[in-house]
């Protein structure tokens, strides 16, 4: 009897160990619309696509984003996940994710680049991150990283 308990548990370990190397890690194959923003009193805000290949049989449940925005290379603001979504399996799985600026970060975004708004020159807005997720119970992060060249006016 004992020996049958030990050759279960060593079966189901191998399994849950085994079900590790079977979640292949997704593919970011485009951000869009991070063009889309507003610039309002509380500084800037937005949202943008995010388009996956998930070459897994099955989907993910994307449950959060630890992702920051910067604007020529200062960190201005963070991402996050309006609401948990789930990534279906194959190509063309998006999610949409929002943004917003620190408090106080349009007055440092204004003075650092004020001559490019003036001028109607491009910032880089970037985002650079992971959104995190999980199947069957296993975490995964994914990294995003997107940069995009804007002409804000005042």
């Amino acid at each position: 009897m004992r020996a049958m308990r030990v050759f279960t548990l060593a079966l189901l370990s191998s399994f849950w160990l085994g079900g590790c190397n079977l979640i292949q890690p997704l593919e970011v194959t485009s951000v869009e619309g991070l063009e889309k923003i507003a610039i309002g009193r509380d500084g800037l805000e937005g949202s943008f696509t995010v388009i996956f290949n998930n070459p897994n049989n099955f989907p993910i449940q994307a449950k959060g984003a630890d992702v920051d925005v910067f604007i020529n290379g200062q960190k201005v603001g963070s991402v996050s996940l309006p609401e948990a979504q789930v990534i279906p399996r194959g190509a063309g799985g998006d999610l949409a994710l929002t943004f917003e600026t620190e408090r106080g970060a349009l007055l440092q975004i204004i003075e650092a680049n004020l001559m490019n708004f003036l001028l109607g020159e491009e910032v880089q807005l970037a985002v650079k991150g992971n959104v995190k997720g999980s199947a069957f119970g296993i975490g995964l992060s994914v990294p995003v990283e997107a940069e995009q060249n804007l002409k804000i006016q005042l």
